[in-house]
């Protein structure tokens, strides 16, 4: 299938094409930027939900309920869930697709190509107006992966009116999630630790909402309550978190809690009304435009980033230049170990055998990637 081909089915959202277009980006094919490019008139409708929190907290549960109620409004939605890559291989086990794609939700049916309606169960695997993609971080620092803005873009243009990305189980500075994402939900629940704990980590600084899962676990309404009043505590001193851009203040003067059990399906009303009411009023202030220019911005900076590193990978003559660099350091060093008064003696009167310091090299790599 050709690229003008392949753009018209996503266009009508195809799910093959879609899916077809989402491998060409994960994979940097050459194809994929001239994909990107010729959909991106046809991006920015969707709205763009972060889903994030520490390990085994219910993340995907809540989506999948999420996911249920948005179809309960006849919204199509993407559902972009990060897992863990291995150290090793770079894949991972996609236990967030496995999940959703098979778990049924408390709240809702599945009618094949229709929305949820009330009563039973549904799996919003086999739903036609959801399309789950589970990709791994490989490698990226976080909790997303590093395409994932991409194949946002993607889901986007494919006619999606929701995206939701659910971040691998992240720690105290993987907020990577804010420069995606429109809205931000931090989950927590009352495993989390204190509230004061809590409030020492990065990841509560870029909340929006907060979710407290797991709610019917004890001590759920005196961690709530902990919770929002060190919130309180902290915005009195500071009305903005320092991760957050100083020209898009917070609209409201207290982060939304919203206690949830995701299993039953309870709170997630109040959690999607709470998510709308948070997306209309920066749309009509404007200042998720002023939000979305600053991440366009950002993401600028990452796509020249990449392109950088890509270049210095496949550029044979600095690959070589490297691997000659390294081995020359390698037999400096046996020598060294051989002769340490010699070694020591060269230390003081030169700058040793290598013909230039690891610095100066990487200069030398990057004026050349430059020029």
């Amino acid at each position: 299938m050709n690229n003008t081909q392949l753009v018209k089915n996503i266009l009508k959202g195809d799910k093959v094409a879609v899916a077809r277009a989402i491998s060409l980006v994960e994979n940097e094919h050459k194809e994929a930027d001239k994909l990107l490019s010729n959909l991106y008139c046809y991006v920015g409708k969707a709205k763009r939900i972060g889903i994030t929190g520490p390990p085994g907290i219910g993340k995907s549960t809540l989506v999948n309920e999420l996911v249920i109620a948005l179809r309960k409004q006849n919204k199509k939605v993407g559902v972009i869930a990060i897992d863990p890559s291995s150290i090793f291989s770079g894949g991972a086990i996609l236990g967030d697709r496995i999940r959703m794609s098979t778990c049924r939700g408390g709240s809702a049916s599945s009618t094949r190509g229709g929305p949820a309606s009330g009563g039973g169960g549904q799996k919003i695997g086999i739903d036609d107006g959801v399309f789950i993609r589970s990709m791994a971080t490989r490698g990226m620092h976080g909790g997303l992966n590093r395409t994932a803005t991409e194949v946002a873009d993607i889901l986007d243009a494919s006619g999606k009116d929701y995206i939701i990305f659910e971040t691998v189980g992240v720690g105290q500075s993987e907020v990577e999630i804010f420069r995606t994402a429109d809205v931000t939900v931090v989950v927590l629940s009352p495993e989390s630790g204190d509230s004061i704990q809590a409030m020492k980590s990065g990841l509560m600084e870029i909340a929006d909402i907060i979710s407290v899962n797991k709610c019917d676990l004890p001590g759920a309404d005196v961690f709530v309550s902990n919770l929002r009043n060190t919130l309180e505590i902290s915005r009195s001193r500071d009305t903005r978190c320092a991760i957050r851009d100083t020209r898009i203040p917070h609209p409201a003067s207290r982060i939304p809690i919203v206690k949830t059990q995701a299993t039953q399906g309870i709170g997630i009303t109040e959690l999607l009304d709470t998510i709308t009411d948070y997306l209309g009023r920066i749309a009509q202030s404007g200042q998720l435009a002023i939000k979305r220019q600053e991440l366009l911005k950002e993401r600028i900076k990452s796509l020249i980033l990449c392109k950088i590193e890509n270049t210095i990978t496949e550029h044979p003559q600095i690959t070589r230049q490297i691997e000659e660099y390294v081995q020359e350091c390698s037999l400096n060093v046996s020598r060294n170990n051989r002769d340490s008064a010699a070694a020591s003696q060269e230390f003081k009167g030169s700058k040793g055998r290598n013909k230039i310091t690891p610095y100066e090299l990487v200069d030398k790599v990057i004026r050349k990637v430059v020029n």
